[in-house]
């Protein structure tokens, strides 16, 4: 093998390796800021229901919240491409005014089979008047597709939820979302969705794949450089 192809190889083996080892490290990173924030919402969640008011503060991602008020069912979001009990359907999203004041906080009140996830089936009402809600609080996350709105004809549903898309649709709208507690028989009149899981998710496993393949690539370009090594050895002089 000539000088100039092994330093190609060598090149080649050293750069692959590292990025699987930089994709490796970077599994590892969001593994710990995975748990950093599952601890902060366990914290959350084992401290008293708060009762939200209009005027009050925002509450801590993961914090029980115990809130008064009215569903406005004219004002809602159907978040696509859900599945619940392995059935394909749509999250409902619906409006949730404060007593007493005009302060919006949207509430995920349950999920609507749908069968390609996206059709907006029939939708049951929530409980009308004023009622008593609780569940777990959640950030509205700012995304850069503002939810990914997607029209069929007359309906549209939603990727995901977007502050700045919620705050546009109906000022004076809390920068949290409602998780509701219960089951289908409470005000929300849907199958709740439970909270997500509060684990390691698979980021080691991906991390021990990327370390793997950095090992592979290594022992590769070891056996590929003796390899050529032996072959670009000059003869042995006849006797």
């Amino acid at each position: 093998m000539s000088r100039t192809r092994r330093a190609a190889l060598v090149i080649l083996i050293l750069g692959f390796a590292a990025t699987a080892l930089f994709l490796g490290r970077w599994q590892l990173q969001r593994l710990e800021s995975r748990r950093v924030s599952n601890a902060a919402l366990l914290t959350a969640r084992a401290l008293p229901p708060l009762e939200l008011t209009a005027s009050g503060p925002a509450p801590l991602p993961g914090r029980r919240l115990q809130v008064r008020g009215s569903f406005d069912s004219g004002n809602q979001l159907l978040l696509r491409g859900r599945v619940h009990d392995a059935a394909p359907g749509l999250e409902v999203v619906t409006a949730f005014r404060l007593a007493g004041s005009q302060t919006v906080l949207w509430v995920l009140r349950g999920f609507v089979a749908s069968p390609d996830a996206t059709t907006i089936p029939e939708l049951p009402p929530p409980a009308p008047g004023e009622v008593t809600l609780t569940g777990l609080a959640f950030p509205v996350p700012t995304t850069a597709d503002a939810g990914q709105p997607l029209i069929r004809g007359r309906d549209t549903t939603w990727r995901r939820l977007d502050q700045g898309a919620l705050a546009r649709r109906t000022p004076g709208t809390f920068n949290t979302y409602l998780l509701l507690a219960g089951d289908s028989t409470g005000p929300g009149g849907l199958p709740t969705v439970g909270p997500p899981a509060l684990d390691d998710g698979p980021h080691l496993s991906y991390a021990l794949q990327w370390f793997g393949i950095a090992l592979a690539i290594a022992a590769f370009g070891v056996i590929a450089l003796r390899r050529g090594d032996r072959g670009s050895a000059p003869p042995l002089a006849a006797p």
